[in-house]
């Protein structure tokens, strides 16, 4: 008896123990699965830093949400359930209703069609700011997804289709999470994008390729943070970061010598705006220190009447008003972000007639010309116009896939990944792609013309100025269009 209770003793004994360690393998595999992540899978993207969600998206989330429409939300809800075909055709459906719509045509070139044939890829990232400028974000895509729908049309890079992972951070907190997670992702070969704090792809060997320039990268280094992108070393070996436009002081130079030609009292007009730690503004703010001083460079004075076009309280009657009045203002200088387009054009309004007006490079966009009775005659300056180059199949071919004109913003994306397509040709890792773009032999051709980079990443070229003008029965559908001033 005794050794019978002994014996259920042990035997339950023995199976609290089973059970345990039966317990401490599942655990571990749960946990495993959590860890361990499938990047053979064209559909997956994963944040191996934190438990939030991933900020990369191949087509399981619309991120444009005015591209919104009942065949693209199925889509990507058939894309998320791993129903590619399905997936495929709402995105066909859905661009046949809306074709201006890139974010679609990369899901659909992207990953929907990728994962249906199980075709081999290699992975661009593509840094688009939906949340904080959805326009330029919009720009951007536009020009990627013109680029990748072409080389993927044409079979490939040396056989494998080009996959873009759009990468768009929620809040301004998330944006360096954003950065860490693209140069972690082991699968990504480049990235295309404008990052204002960018060593770290430097450091963790990512190329990024910057496809709109800003006018704090003109500056002088010393004077700002050691981690932006103008702080990187001149050494080609170690160079990661390549911009596919002029710096922007170049657009600046130019245009602040026309503009001294033509008024001897400018009036600026900014668009600074507050912020817990001044990035935000501080773009603008250096924009309109840059322009003051070009201008008095060229022997012209800027007045001192202050304008933020980003002031709720801002009255443009009654700056127009005393700046002329008080000031003698000769010219009026609009530098709005692409947002505040519209207060822009309510200076505008006031000016019509009086005296000559000018704009940044933010204005060349379709949204200006929608207002061209009252910015006629403004003259601003840009990297690309449809007219600069008439033999290049860019503009054509963009019209005929948005059904609308772009802008210089779309060019330079585009340019942007027909540099990373003709590198990757050469060399498909990331390493070698940066040695590719670095080689001072390497040239490409694109929307912009001939694209060639320095050592240190930079690209040559001249700025052009365009000029608001009536037309008639032109492309833009507004009445009025950029045209291109043959002088400076």
């Amino acid at each position: 008896m005794k050794n019978q209770k002994e014996n259920l003793r042990l035997l339950i004994s023995l199976g609290l123990a089973g059970v345990m360690v039966a317990a401490i393998l599942w655990l571990i595999s749960k946990v495993s699965s959590t860890i361990i992540t499938t990047s053979s899978n064209p559909t997956q993207t994963s944040s191996s830093l934190t438990n939030k969600p991933s900020l990369m998206n191949l087509g399981t989330r619309i991120l444009v949400k005015v591209q919104t429409s009942p065949e693209k939300t199925d889509g990507v809800k058939a894309f998320a359930e791993k129903d590619f075909s399905t997936a495929v055709k709402k995105f066909t459906d859905s661009l046949k209703n809306n074709p201006n719509d890139p974010e679609t045509l990369i899901y659909l070139n992207n990953n929907a069609k990728i994962a249906r044939d199980n075709s081999e890829a290699i992975k661009v990232a593509i840094v688009a700011p939906i949340n904080f400028d959805p326009s330029l974000a919009e720009e951007i895509l536009r020009g990627v997804a013109q680029a990748q729908n072409e080389v993927n049309t044409q079979g490939g890079i040396n056989g494998k289709k080009l996959q873009i992972v759009i990468a768009s951070a929620d809040n301004r907190e998330d944006s360096a999470r954003l950065d860490n997670e693209l140069v972690q992702d082991k699968s990504l070969v480049a990235a295309v994008g404008v990052r204002r704090k960018a060593e770290i792809y430097k450091e963790k060997g990512l190329v990024l390729v910057l496809p709109v320039e800003l006018p704090n990268q003109a500056e002088n280094p010393a004077k700002l943070d050691n981690n932006t992108v103008n702080s990187q070393s001149n050494s080609s070996t170690s160079n990661y970061l390549f911009h596919v436009n002029p710096l922007y002081n170049n657009l600046v130079d130019t245009h602040s010598r026309y503009i001294a030609r033509q008024a001897r009292n400018v009036a600026i007009c900014g668009d600074v705006r507050s912020s817990r730690d001044n990035s935000a503004s501080s773009s603008n703010q250096i924009l309109v220190e840059q322009y003051t001083q070009a201008i008095k460079n060229y022997g012209s004075n800027v007045i001192s009447t202050p304008c933020n076009l980003a002031d709720k309280n801002f009255d443009p009657k009654a700056f127009v008003d005393k700046a002329i009045e008080t000031e003698n203002a000769s010219g009026f200088l609009l530098m709005p972000s692409i947002r505040n387009i519209y207060f822009a054009t309510k200076v505008a309004q006031e000016v019509k007639g009086r005296k000559p007006l000018f704009a940044s490079e933010t204005m060349y966009s379709a949204t200006t010309l929608q207002n061209g009775k009252d910015l006629e005659g403004m003259v601003l300056p840009v990297y690309w116009h449809r007219n600069a180059n008439k033999d290049n199949p860019f503009a054509k071919n963009a019209f005929q896939l948005w059904n609308a004109q772009v802008n210089q913003r779309t060019a330079g994306a585009y340019d942007a990944l027909q540099a990373i397509i003709a590198g990757l040709k050469e060399d498909g890792t990331r390493e070698g792609l940066q040695r590719v773009l670095s080689n001072p032999n390497f040239s490409t051709s694109g929307a912009t013309g001939m694209i060639q980079f320095s050592p240190s990443g930079e690209r040559q070229g001249e700025a052009m100025l365009v000029k608001i003008e009536r037309c008639e029965s032109c492309s833009s559908g507004t009445g009025y269009d950029f045209a291109l001033l043959n002088k400076k």
